[in-house]
């Protein structure tokens, strides 16, 4: 009896073999993610990202790239410097299919130039009739500056106060059409930096950001969208 069982449980062995050996496993692989790169360092006038050392991403200061499509699902080297200098080499992201991220490249070529941490982009139905926003308060240069606030068209338009390299934690929705945007000092009336006749669409998501106009100048602040 035993020797019959342990016959059959070398057949089976040798059945899955045979299957395993006959055919391939195949995943599905997911559809690509964008990345979009965003120059607030203090003096870097062009950051350039490499991805897998050949889709390269470029960026003025105190502007976005455009965004660029990178494999998902298994890790991607990013490579952060310049057009002619490299910075960091070892940097390495896995991102989900269809993902929409935003970095943000900042610091110092006299001490470090980093990512901030990665933000999640959004996409509206075509449907929608609305806009919606995020902030992110990457100005470092700061006194006054430190917490602020943002208002649209006279009006705060987020409840909480942003102090440097934070972003807004969820979107904030908007009707579509043409705003004026403050960057106020905390519980003052003290306006830091405005960018007028800003025109939103319906179905747009949008980030407004903020960073350090003349780095050398405390409080001199930015804005830009995108």
């Amino acid at each position: 009896m035993i020797n019959r069982i342990h016959s059959i449980a070398l057949i089976a062995a040798a059945l899955l073999l045979a299957s395993c050996s006959d055919g391939v496993i195949t995943f599905p692989v997911p559809d690509p993610a964008l990345v979009r790169i965003v120059n607030v360092t203090q003096n870097v006038p062009v950051t350039r990202v490499v991805f897998d050392s050949t889709i390269i991403a470029d960026a003025a200061r105190g502007q976005a790239s455009d965004f660029v499509e990178i494999a998902a699902g298994r890790p991607v080297t990013f490579s952060l410097g310049t057009p002619t200098k490299t910075f960091r080499s070892n940097l390495r992201y896995t991102l989900g299919g269809n993902a929409r991220v935003i970095l943000f490249a900042r610091g110092d070529t006299n001490g470090l130039v980093e990512f901030r941490r990665e933000i999640q982009d959004t996409v509206l139905p075509s449907t929608s009739q609305q806009s919606v926003i995020r902030f992110t308060h990457m100005a470092e240069n700061v006194d006054k500056a430190y917490f602020v606030e943002v208002w649209a068209n006279g009006q705060r338009l987020m409840s909480q106060d942003f102090e440097p390299g934070i972003c807004s934690p969820s979107y904030t929705s908007l009707s579509p059409g043409t705003y004026t945007f403050e960057l106020r000092e905390a519980g003052t009336t003290n306006v830091l930096a405005t960018m007028t006749n800003v025109l939103l669409f319906a179905g747009g998501s949008y980030m407004l950001y903020s960073y350090d106009g003349n780095p050398s100048a405390t409080d001199n602040i930015s804005l830009d969208i995108f």
